[in-house]
């Protein structure tokens, strides 16, 4: 099992990791500090805690915008134009079952009638 020292805020961290993933970790802590230094431009002199909790917001918008993302502008279409196609299809049934309720009845009156 492989451990690493990263440095983040400016304190170092031993972190252990599996073997063969060392040079993700440093890649994750440098990822993770460019958000530190982002957040510290954007707090100003802020406290520790709340720069921690600005790069934390920071990532997580980034997360969102890329989940967000994931599917493609022609996919998103397709998905609207399906959701469209299910809503008339469910009216054109809902219209279909009332035509043949007042088939019954008419049917029921013509034998009632006879």
């Amino acid at each position: 099992m492989g451990q690493v020292s990263i440095r983040l805020n400016g304190y170092v961290y031993n972190v252990g990791c599996q073997d063969g993933e060392e040079a993700h970790l440093y890649d994750m802590a440098r990822h993770v500090e460019g958000w530190l230094q982002r957040a510290r431009t954007l707090g100003g002199a802020a406290s520790e805690s709340k720069t921690l909790m600005m790069a934390a917001l920071l990532m997580a918008d980034e997360i969102f915008e890329l989940k967000r993302r994931q599917i493609s502008p022609q996919a998103e279409t397709q998905i609207q134009q399906a959701e469209q196609l299910l809503r008339l299809e469910g009216a054109r049934q809902d219209r279909l079952a009332r035509l043949a309720g007042q088939a019954e009845l008419l049917a029921a009156e013509l034998e009632r009638a006879s």
